[in-house]
């Protein structure tokens, strides 16, 4: 599919609803959407995405070697698969492994790592549930799915089963949606992600839309509350490495 065919982002219609959409409903929506327009090098309503995605390989560099296995958990259409790959493929032999609950977004993943083929295995599974092998993988990656986590205890529980999954060492990197610290910074946050929207020539209706489904969707947590849990499910280093309006990226390191 060309580029001026794919529909422009703004989620489903949520403007008429009230409590937070489930996790069935959140895998209906998946699996019902258009899932190229999730392939994208640079969405238009994600600000810095390029540069953010780019740390990313940069980040796992020192805990990948020859025939190091690699996990992106809520994988989608496999586009930090493709990031990582991208800097990896030429120099290591690496293997990933895509895990993901909607089958609808894993389907585009052979064609967005078409380059990739026979490096990657695909599980289609929910990463709240799924059974991780012990110490698999050097690194685990994630973008943009980890907010589907219903408050702390299911964050943490995930960061728990993440730690014990990696060899050692090995590292944790996630890139996703955040919160603020407090009401406050959150407004703030989410202020400076409209403002940007606006700057991409989204309308204000696809704007209220998009906003809408965000609040209905996701459950972000703060990035401090991130570090707070990682330090509770065992990381021994943690930090924050970039962040834009309540977007961040922030990492957990398991010692040799």
């Amino acid at each position: 599919m060309k580029n001026d065919k794919i529909p422009k982002y703004t989620g489903p219609d949520t403007l008429h609803r009230t409590g937070m959409m489930t996790k069935e409903e959140i895998k209906n929506r998946f699996d019902n959407e258009t899932a190229i327009l999730y392939g994208q090098r640079d969405p238009a309503w994600l600000p810095e995405f390029a540069y953010a995605f780019g740390l990313i390989p940069k980040l796992i560099q020192p805990f990948v070697s020859s025939r190091s296995n690699i996990l992106d958990i809520g994988a989608g259409t496999g586009n930090l698969s493709r990031t990582v790959f991208e800097q990896f493929a030429k120099t290591d032999d690496i293997r990933l492994t895509l895990l993901d609950f909607s089958q609808n977004m894993l389907d585009q993943a052979p064609n967005i790592l078409a380059p990739f083929t026979g490096m990657f295995d695909i599980v289609n599974a929910d990463f709240m549930t799924y059974n991780f092998e012990k110490e698999r993988y050097c690194a685990v990656v994630s973008s943009f799915a980890i907010h589907h986590c219903r408050g702390d205890e299911e964050y943490l529980s995930l960061y728990k089963r993440i730690f014990e999954t990696l060899s050692k060492p090995g590292i944790f990197v996630c890139c996703d949606v955040v919160a603020g610290n407090t009401a406050f910074v959150s407004k703030l946050n989410e202020q400076g992600w409209i403002d940007f929207l606006k700057s991409k020539n989204f309308s204000e209706t696809e704007i209220t839309k998009i906003v809408s489904n965000y609040k209905i969707e996701d459950s972000p947590a703060s990035l401090p509350k991130h570090i707070e849990l990682l330090a509770k499910a065992g990381f021994d280093s943690t930090d924050i490495v970039w962040k834009k309006a309540n977007f961040g990226i922030y990492i957990g390191i398991k010692s040799a």
